[in-house]
């Protein structure tokens, strides 16, 4: 790693201005990773900007926003305003899954780091590739970035990323190793408040009984692959949560979440222990990420995408 951490310091010399992005529908994984390599490039004295679209956050995200302070943020209305820039895209490597696909218009070089697996989607040219899906999470990558190079971060900052790594490992339960844990007391050594972060990841009633009441109505496939079908729009978020939720259960191995996030496309969630090819399956709608953690998006219709994953499973 720290290979890598010294090409990225060696890069920002060429650029006037960076940018950090990561992938549409941010998470606290996502966000916090773009917070952490925002705090490193300011640290070398670098124009740096964090890029938020602001559309459809969650309500978790949308406390984590709020939560923080002095950063300098970019969007699709004023990035334009910007010259010579490098673009640090983190946590995503398809293009249409970036927070703005059309983002390489604005940006001469970038900059790709992500832990899920590699697919054909990976564009071609950039300055610097780096993809591990060893990584439990883009904030494991990143917290040893900030150790390496002796940064400190704001409290706030360093919670949202212990948040982050967290919700990413499903609780330590998924793609967990000591660096994992280690990197959680690098966390909580620079300042992460454990207390803070469980305010912060705190749900309404309401979203709890409305989440249960989706995970009541799921049906299992071949004995140890749960399937839920959300009835309303949901954001992505919420897929997330209930596959989560329903990998906990007994002889549960994966589990799927499916349902409408707007008026033309479906999402989809999985999540697996690591027996079941749940990639595999998500591959065939579009979509990409781990072997225990993926999601697609796709404009195919509710009872296609129910075959595909039915039909899937039982092969």
């Amino acid at each position: 790693m720290e290979d890598l951490f010294n090409k990225l310091d060696r890069l920002y010399d060429d650029y006037d201005n960076v940018v950090v992005m990561g992938h549409s529908y941010p998470d606290l994984d996502c966000y916090g990773s773009c917070l952490g390599i925002y705090n490193r490039i300011c640290a070398l004295g670098k124009s740096c900007y964090v890029y938020l679209e602001g559309n459809n956050y969650s309500e978790i995200m949308c406390k984590a926003i709020s939560s923080v302070s002095d950063v300098k943020y970019i969007n699709s209305s004023n990035i334009g305003n910007l010259a010579n820039i490098l673009l640090i895209v983190v946590d995503v490597h398809q293009v249409s899954r970036f927070e703005n696909s059309n983002i390489f218009d604005y940006c001469k070089d970038y900059v790709i780091l992500d832990h899920h697996i590699k697919d054909r989607k990976c564009p071609k040219g950039s300055k610097l590739l780096y993809i591990n899906n060893s990584l439990s999470s883009m904030i494991e990558l990143v917290t040893y970035y900030l150790d390496y190079s002796g940064v400190s971060i704001d409290s706030s900052v360093a919670t949202i990323m212990l948040g982050g790594l967290e919700i990413d490992t499903n609780g330590y339960n998924l793609k967990t190793t000591s660096r994992t844990y280690k990197a959680a007391s690098i966390l909580v050594e620079l300042g992460a408040d454990v207390t803070l972060k469980q305010e912060l990841l705190k749900e309404s009633k309401d979203d709890y009984v409305r989440r249960a009441d989706y995970i009541k109505n799921s049906i299992t496939v071949n004995g140890d692959v749960a399937l839920c079908i959300l009835p309303d729009i949901s954001k992505t978020e919420t897929l997330a949560e209930i596959a989560d939720s329903l990998l906990t259960f007994d002889n549960i191995e994966a589990s799927f979440a499916v349902a409408k996030i707007n008026d033309t496309e479906y999402g989809v969630s999985a999540r697996s222990i690591g027996e079941v090819d749940i990639l595999r399956v998500i591959r065939k709608l579009g979509g990409g990420g781990s072997t225990t953690s993926c999601g697609a998006k796709c404009t195919k219709g509710l009872s296609e995408i129910k075959e595909i994953i039915i039909k899937s499973i039982k092969k």
